[in-house]
């Protein structure tokens, strides 16, 4: 198998253009007042001549407190701002003796607009991420990785038996950015979501990735009639699809491409015959594949997995499956271990969605932080700056402004052609 990625890795083109310029990402002074600038877009659904603290002075200090994994409840978020008022007094966004209670941001948190929360930030991040990757030419033809998967908000349940909230993501995993958060009562309802969301985005050039669960005809529909491609696991909760592949898979022993990466082993078929009405619509190829990344530990038991996908590209497919684990081991780690996630106490929907959106921002611009500075891993980045996420920023909102990206953009182009 050849050495070329097909998956575009964004964070390796913000590497590329921006690791070599780190010395110059200078800390702005003024870095608070263009993210207050960013936040101002979301509606402030109160009452004017009510209004004490602005909701964009608010909303900054969430974020704030979420970068550092302290944000579990409003509670804590309230007691947070009492203790280190003086801090958030430094940085101008609390003025006089007043401050924020837990009570004023339940209330934001139980009231705004989740959405916009999320798109001011992330069409910032994304417009810089798009003009990153279009200085690095050899991106252009790679292929976004788009996940469906959801997550439990674990504290979010109460004694009397009311169940914890699913949070179903949509995770841009080339990017870095999760798409949508969306709490749902229960697994279930991730179907339909999941394939209403996919009609909103365009999906051309795209390799849409799941577990068993959206291993749904309509779903690959959707996602064909939008130019993408699907891969899927498909598990015995469809006992007799997953037999069909099990016996394509055997009577096609002999034409199978074996095929080892990064600690799995591979069997992967390319279908050659006209489609049945056993077999996936849309499919080209079924796969095999046993996990050794386990090898190491006690309870290491490897059994066979299979997946359905419609790329004949054997090498975009090993990737695609194995991309798994990094939205496991990333993203839904990173939101467990440090954002602390899981003990949030949030029982409100929309308080969960703005939670989740929050801890969507932060996890976004840690990884864009950890691929600037050249860290071997996101834990290393965390340690450089979960207690003064604000260096971090200084650094990092500048870059959301066009014309100061577009400036060390040149500057990188001019480095490089000296260099060849």
């Amino acid at each position: 198998m050849n050495n070329v990625s097909y998956i575009h890795e964004v964070m390796n083109d913000v590497a590329i253009v921006l690791a070599p310029l780190k010395s110059r990402l200078k800390s702005e002074r003024r870095f608070i007042d263009a993210l207050l600038h960013i936040f101002s877009s979301v509606t402030d659904f109160r009452q004017q001549l009510k209004v004490v603290y602005k909701l964009e002075n608010i909303l900054c200090i969430c974020l704030l407190i979420a970068m550092r994994g302290k944000f579990t409840s409003v509670y804590h978020a309230g007691l947070f701002i009492k203790v280190r008022t003086d801090y958030f007094k430094n940085l101008g966004l609390i003025e006089g003796d007043k401050i924020p209670s837990h009570d004023t941001l339940r209330r934001i948190f139980l009231y705004i607009d989740a959405d916009e929360l999320r798109d001011c930030m992330l069409n910032r991040i994304r417009d810089m991420l798009d003009k990153i990757t279009a200085a690095v030419p050899e991106s252009g033809n790679k292929v976004r990785l788009l996940s469906g998967d959801g997550k439990t908000f674990n504290g979010s349940g109460r004694t009397d038996g009311t169940r914890n909230v699913n949070v179903f993501n949509v995770l841009d995993a080339s990017g870095s950015l999760c798409l949508a958060s969306i709490p749902l009562e229960d697994k279930d309802s991730e179907i339909p979501t999941f394939k209403r969301l996919l009609k909103k985005y365009k999906l051309k050039n795209t390799m849409v990735t799941g577990d068993a669960l959206h291993c749904q005809i309509d779903t690959m529909d959707i996602i064909h009639s939008r130019g993408g491609d699907f891969t899927f696991t498909v598990k015995d909760n469809q006992p007799g699809k997953k037999q069909h592949i099990i016996d394509v898979l055997k009577f096609n022993a002999a034409k199978c491409k074996l095929v080892s990466y990064n600690n799995c082993d591979y069997e992967i078929f390319v279908i050659d015959y006209e489609l049945t009405e056993e077999d996936f619509p849309h499919a080209a190829a079924y796969v095999r594949m046993i996990s050794h990344k386990r090898a190491a530990q006690q309870d290491y038991n490897p059994t066979a997995q299979y997946f359905v996908t419609s790329s004949p590209n054997i090498r975009l497919i090993v990737e695609a499956i194995d991309s798994r684990w990094t939205i496991e081991g990333c993203f839904h780690w990173w939101k467990d271990d440090f954002l602390k996630e899981d003990d949030c106490t949030f029982v409100d929907k929309n308080a969960i969605k703005v939670m989740a959106t929050f801890n969507n921002i932060a996890f976004s611009l840690y990884r864009i932080a950890s691929a600037i500075f050249d860290d071997s891993c996101m834990a290393e980045t965390r340690l450089r700056f979960e207690e003064c996420p604000e260096k971090m920023l200084a650094k990092l909102v500048p870059l959301l402004e066009k014309q100061n990206l577009t400036m060390l953009i040149k500057q990188n182009m001019r480095g490089r052609k000296k260099t060849t």
